[in-house]
């Protein structure tokens, strides 16, 4: 992709909503220094068996679109499992395999920082307060 090319998104390409699971494109409150090829997904609910391989799906395709810095909100995930877990674990290893991007999540809940914690997926996959650490630690 050049340096002319510009990726953009409709969020009607990206919102959906399966089982427990709402995702959608946050478009609000992005800071001046956001890359044009990275994208912030809001998800809400339960990332689980039932829904986690439909949010791979979706996180898989924008990579392939060209979007190589993946950021989730996580402020409104109430539960995540193994299945939602393994979501992020292999959009990681997605973007190390493609040798650019990266994945970060910010403001998990107490109760999926815990689980995030426990798993050990904290030493895998950057995980910050705020959408500019995200940014910080990732993109600079």
């Amino acid at each position: 992709m050049g340096a002319d090319d510009s990726l953009s998104l409709d969020g009607d390409e990206v919102d959906f909503s399966i089982n427990e699971l709402k995702v959608a494109l946050q478009k609000e409150d992005l800071p001046g220094n956001f890359p044009k090829d990275a994208v912030v997904l809001k998800i809400s609910g339960e990332i689980n068996l039932y829904s986690a391989h439909a949010l791979k799906e979706k996180i898989f395709d924008l990579i392939d679109k060209g979007f190589i810095y993946i950021f989730v909100n996580m402020e409104n995930i109430r539960y995540i499992d193994s299945s939602g877990l393994a979501v992020f674990m292999s959009t990681h290893a997605k973007l190390v395999k493609n040798g650019k991007g990266g994945i970060a999540m910010f403001s998990p809940s107490s109760q999926v920082n815990k689980i995030l914690e426990l798993t050990k997926l904290k030493s895998l996959i950057r995980v910050t307060g705020t959408l500019t650490d995200a940014i910080n630690i990732i993109v600079n």
